[in-house]
């Protein structure tokens, strides 16, 4: 089966772009670099990834197969979660506390994991919406999404100052979970697959889109950056909803052939098994910036290289 390969090429450079990140590459080199690029501009990967699941995701409804995928993505989301139980599974204490926290770690997700949960959460719901019309879903996108921004902002501009209100939203899972992040941006990508006059557009269209999403990105972190300084954390930006659509669909239209999954793999691989590796490191007490990045960035492509021969028996802990 014929493959769009610049969509792969796309999901392993943003893999490699969480790499960078979770090793702090960029930390105390520039206070304005580290807000438009770590908390600025590569806040695209997970919206990217969602979009990319979500465009796929029309062969699911039109088989009707919901079953069948939630058996391969749950088995992955276990495994994961199994692979890092070391670092998340901790009970200093029984109480009532520590008890809800380790279930909503269990349910949402650890670490980076948060995003097979919502990918779970995120399908179940289009699939149960997937009879309503473009319009209806558009707006269920849209209007989740901002809600889901408006917690965020709520917290870091604390609008709630001194209630329990300001100190949940100050935490990212009551707005960085399937339904505020997960849904928009897979029910997107569901619906540029679904609607072919967006697909259709001159790519220089698609360009123009890429560049004006980008300028908007990098305008709402500066402006954060000017209120708050930097210390927060920002996951969600209004301006991911134009950028990332557009460049989807501009390194879909490049349309480079291929029929090998080996960089879908090695994306998929690549973001999971990461983790592993920097908290070796560190434990190993390497300082987050360059060196880290470099040591985990080819300790897990060498990794996945070694376990790729066992792709058929491993396949579904890495997907692709």
């Amino acid at each position: 089966m014929q493959r769009n390969v610049s969509l792969d090429v796309l999901k392993l450079i943003l893999a490699v772009i969480v790499v960078i990140s979770h090793a702090q590459v960029f930390m105390g080199y520039s206070e304005l670099g580290y807000q438009l690029t770590v908390e600025g501009m590569f806040r695209i990967v997970v919206p990217i990834f969602m979009m990319v699941s979500g465009y796929f995701f029309i062969g699911v409804i039109r088989k009707k197969s919901l079953a069948g995928w939630l058996k391969k993505v749950v088995t992955m989301y276990l495994f994961w979660m199994l692979v890092y139980v070391y670092f998340w599974l901790d009970i200093p204490a029984a109480n009532l506390h520590e008890v809800l926290r380790l279930l909503r770690v269990a349910i949402m997700g650890y670490h980076h994991l948060w995003f097979l949960s919502a990918l779970i959460g995120a399908a179940i719901l289009l699939y149960m919406l997937r009879n309503y019309s473009v319009k209806v879903l558009m707006a269920c996108t849209v209007g989740l999404y901002c809600l889901g921004v408006f917690f965020m902002y709520a917290g870091n501009y604390d609008l709630f100052a001194g209630s329990r209100v300001d100190a949940l939203l100050l935490e990212a899972w009551p707005y960085r979970n399937f339904l505020f992040f997960g849904f928009p941006f897979f029910c997107i990508g569901y619906l540029l697959r679904s609607w072919d006059g967006i697909r259709q557009l001159d790519r220089r269209y698609y360009a123009i889109w890429t560049l004006a999403g980008a300028l908007l990105l990098l305008g709402e972190s500066y402006l954060n950056y000017v209120s708050l300084g930097v210390g927060l954390h920002f996951d969600m930006y209004l301006s991911l909803l134009v950028f990332c659509p557009g460049l989807f669909l501009w390194v879909w239209s490049l349309n480079v052939p291929g029929d090998s999954t080996s960089l879908a793999y090695y994306a998929t691989a690549l973001y999971f098994i990461h983790p592993l590796f920097i908290s070796l490191f560190e434990a190993l007490s390497y300082q987050p910036g360059n060196m880290l990045a470099f040591l985990a960035l080819a300790s897990s492509l060498v990794a996945v290289t070694l376990l790729k021969g066992s792709r058929r028996r491993l396949g579904f802990a890495f997907g692709g």
